[in-house]
């Protein structure tokens, strides 16, 4: 009976593995929100919804990522000034459990949490005041 324990476990946690891994790759995660902490004025409006604040047509209200199941990654914007600069460097990106570690950020993992991905930044401190940057991407 244990023995039968022991392997039923090992299969499970195998499986959950690569359930995780297609969750991620099989479609383009698209932001649905960024939210700061504490309230950020950009001109005349103070909000800690950051998209609303940059406007609908900035670079981060169109921000997406797409993972391969190669453990590569691309991430872009279609913003009419967003993609001036490429970046055509390798990007790549690896799970720990329910935690996605980008190369350009792996102090920062995001959290896979069903059809929705959660990354928590902060900046350095501005004038005194360190920002704290929720973006939440949803697969689409």
């Amino acid at each position: 009976m244990k023995k039968l324990l022991l392997i039923l476990t090992v299969c499970l946690a195998f499986g959950c593995k690569k359930d995780l891994d297609k969750t991620l790759t099989k479609k383009d995660w698209r932001i649905e929100s960024v939210t700061v902490s504490p309230a950020m004025t950009i001109g005349q409006k103070t909000s800690t919804n950051y998209i609303e604040l940059m406007g609908p047509s900035s670079c981060i209200s169109n921000a997406m990522i797409s993972f391969s199941k190669d453990g590569t990654y691309t991430s872009g914007s279609n913003g009419a000034l967003c993609d001036l600069k490429p970046d055509a460097s390798i990007k790549t990106w690896r799970r720990d459990g329910d935690q996605i570690f980008l190369s350009y950020a792996p102090q920062s993992p995001f959290i896979l949490s069903g059809d929705k991905l959660t990354q928590t930044t902060s900046t350095p401190p501005q004038g005194g005041i360190i920002y704290t940057f929720v973006f939440v991407y949803k697969s689409k």
